[in-house]
């Protein structure tokens, strides 16, 4: 007898049972928003940024105020010191002029001038509440004349002080030796020698500081010139007018 049952099909890959329920599409999960300091680790946010410039600003601005404020403290500081000791330029005055050796000599291969000039020059401080210190004190001594000046040299004085309204003499040596000069100006220069008529310009140079309470301040360079010094007006208790003094950068007439 034969089975009348038939062969159970299977389903091809891929086959969909029309009646069978659709099925649920599932959509991937999302994922969860970080902060956004969590979305780049070690970069630095855009707030974080704001915040090192607006220290810097504010950095920036502090110092500025201290630097103002210390230059209006200085600034006072100065002002009440001024009023305070009313500080005054020394003065200076050429004392006595004495020509120890003056020869010109006339050669075939020019006229030559030996020298020797010692100045006295007083020095006075008309300060009332300060002192004055003096450093490196030289001279240098010349010959006037029409068609230049004639060097005769430069001298030296040790450092010395002053005290308040206080004035000493200062002494400079210039000797010349074997300076040749034009054969006019040795014989004008011979002539106004004879009658005491010669001029002398003396330029000294120094570092002076103010002093009070026994303490050098800082000290500064001054220039001092004496020009037109004639050989007879000095000496015999007379004195030349007062002195130039250039004094950091500025002309005074002391």
């Amino acid at each position: 007898m034969a089975d009348s049952t038939k062969p159970v099909l299977q389903r091809p890959p891929g086959y969909r049972n029309p009646s069978a329920p659709a099925d649920t599409v599932k959509l991937p999960a999302k994922k969860p928003q970080l902060p956004p300091t969590l979305r780049h680790p070690g970069k630095p946010s855009r707030r974080y940024r704001r915040n090192g410039r607006s220290c810097c600003c504010c950095l920036c601005c502090c110092l500025f105020v201290l630097i103002l404020v210390m230059a209006i403290l200085i600034a006072a500081a100065a002002g009440v010191g001024y009023v305070f000791f009313q500080p005054r330029l020394p003065t200076f005055r050429v004392e006595n002029v004495t020509v120890s050796v003056f020869k010109l000599m006339e050669e075939s291969d020019g006229t030559f001038l030996d020298a020797s000039v010692t100045v006295k020059m007083q020095a006075s401080n008309p300060n009332e509440k300060l002192g004055l210190s003096y450093h490196d004190v030289r001279a240098k001594v010349d010959v006037a004349d029409e068609d230049g000046d004639v060097e005769v040299g430069t001298g030296s004085a040790v450092d010395f002080r002053l005290g308040k309204r206080n004035s000493t003499l200062v002494m400079f040596v210039a000797v010349a030796k074997g300076v040749m000069v034009d054969d006019a100006a040795g014989t004008r220069l011979k002539t106004r020698y004879q009658s005491k008529e010669i001029r002398f310009a003396v330029e000294m140079r120094a570092s002076v500081g103010f002093v009070f309470g026994g303490k050098s301040m800082p000290k500064l360079p001054i220039r001092v010139k004496c020009a037109n010094v004639i050989l007879k007006q000095t000496g015999g208790g007379r004195s030349s007018p007062k002195c130039d003094i250039d004094f950091i950068f500025w002309n005074f007439l002391s």
